[in-house]
């Protein structure tokens, strides 16, 4: 909700409709960006008074094999129908982000990760081909082996626009997770614990209380999960109404509604109550083993629908840095208290194990990522970004750091060619300016960071 610019938006339907708005491109004199559900945190699918040209239509299957799992669809179709679809015939997205409602499409441009992220890789490593319209109108098929492959995935929609994706999905035998708990007291015990239980588990993600402080600084929580292979059960969980949360609490309250109750937490003293709670309740739930469904463990983000809201009349900056593993601890542990001491404190605070990608824009390191999201007020937004540029430049960039590009709105194009290599970005720009002579497809991002 900070990220705005207004633009004239077109969707269309099918290929035809993306080469007519290509044409319209040249004959406006105005730029097109491939936007999805918008669900990046910042300026990577907004494109002031250009073109947007909204995908969601195209939200077809257009073959599936559930013998094999593997599965071809145009860009529009969302997470959520994604899984929707296949569950039932036993298959599962190798790789989903923390949300269910972004698109195909969108994940692929991103190339988006989840908590899995430290053996299965990205999503782009999912994709055994992409189609993409040139802004020429020509297409080319696109294979993992291929240089545009992997420039495309995770190009941002700069390169051309993907028309279908064909990903393998993995089988699963139930439709419930093995998931257990672990308290850690400090960033250190944060660090030992996910690295314990990454050497086991198929998902790992922590949590951390940013509000904690001193010898209690970078406590949080762990979560594990495994696959279920031996479910008595299986046709009923394996049911996409299995997965799905209640339309209320207790029966009684609307989730819809729960933003509502979350605005009056959204400072400093409510956030500070709240985690505490959190980390006790975690803490005595320690090591107890829940059979939680896939779609509840992995999009936390939809738990509450429309949570952002919490955050009006400001808005949400998330700040996400991926960090070597002999740097990560120390540079972490001084953005958490960094933060803490200009006031501005983390009220949502991610940790995950990550590795190292084929793709030209990469932010994959073999490390560690650390999320931060703060709550943007009048009174603190320049304070908050200051502080941030500050961190990226003199602690992040200098251990060898990286940024998620859907969730970045503050990078600089000095800040980006340090993130992703001044080589990568060189040959991303040849091959944009070979693809795309014209320079039809622009976003608010690109002219941020690339020009």
């Amino acid at each position: 909700m900070v990220a705005r610019s207004e633009g004239y938006v077109y969707r269309p339907s099918d290929a035809a409709g993306i080469q007519d708005v290509f044409q319209l491109s040249r004959d406006t004199g105005r730029r097109v960006v491939p936007r999805g559900s918008g669900y990046s945190y910042g300026d990577t699918s907004t494109n002031r008074q250009g073109l947007v040209l909204d995908l969601t239509r195209m939200n077809r299957v257009l073959d599936w094999q559930p013998d094999t799992g593997f599965i071809r669809l145009e860009p529009g179709v969302t997470i959520r129908d994604l899984w929707r679809y296949v569950l039932e015939d036993g298959w599962w997205p190798a790789v989903v982000p923390g949300a269910m409602y972004p698109t195909v499409g969108g994940v692929v441009a991103v190339n988006a990760h989840g908590k899995n992220a430290w053996h299965a890789g990205t999503v782009g490593e999912q994709v055994r081909e992409i189609e993409v319209m040139l802004p020429s109108g020509e297409t080319r098929v696109l294979h993992p082996d291929d240089e545009l492959f992997r420039a495309e995935v995770g190009g941002l929609g700069m390169l051309g626009v993907v028309t279908s994706v064909s990903v393998q999905l993995r089988r699963v035998e139930s439709g419930d997770l093995r998931v257990r708990e672990w308290a850690a007291r400090s960033l250190d015990e944060m660090f030992a614990v996910v690295d314990e239980r990454t050497a086991q588990d198929d998902y790992v993600v922590g949590w951390i209380d940013g509000l904690a402080r001193g010898e209690t600084l970078g406590r949080g929580l762990i979560q594990g999960a495994n696959y279920v292979t031996d479910d008595p059960e299986a046709g009923r969980t394996l049911r996409a109404e299995y997965q799905e949360l209640p339309d209320t609490i207790a029966g009684i309250y609307p989730r819809s509604k729960l933003w509502l109750l979350m605005r009056p937490t959204v400072n400093d003293t409510g956030m500070r109550y709240l985690n505490a709670l959190r980390y006790v309740a975690g803490s005595r739930r320690a090591g107890h083993e829940t059979l939680v469904p896939h779609a509840q463990f992995h999009f936390f983000h939809d738990f509450v629908p429309e949570w952002k809201r919490s955050f009006w009349p400001g808005g949400i900056v998330q700040y996400q840095v991926f960090v070597p593993q002999a740097r990560a601890l120390p540079v972490f542990r001084q953005m958490i208290a960094r933060m803490q001491e200009v006031g501005v404190a983390p009220y949502l605070a991610v940790f995950k194990r990550h590795r190292t990608d084929p793709f030209l824009l990469s932010y994959g390191v073999d490390g560690y990522s650390l999320s931060l999201d703060f709550h943007v007020t009048t009174n603190n937004t320049r304070g908050l970004r200051e502080t941030l540029s500050c961190l990226t430049d003199t602690v992040v960039l200098p251990a060898g750091g990286r940024f998620y590009p859907a969730k970045d709105d503050m990078l600089t194009a000095v800040q980006a060619r340090q993130s992703f290599g001044a080589g990568a970005v060189d040959r991303f720009l040849e091959l944009k300016a070979q693809l795309d002579p014209e320079n039809l497809l622009q976003s608010d991002q690109f002219g941020r960071l690339f020009s």
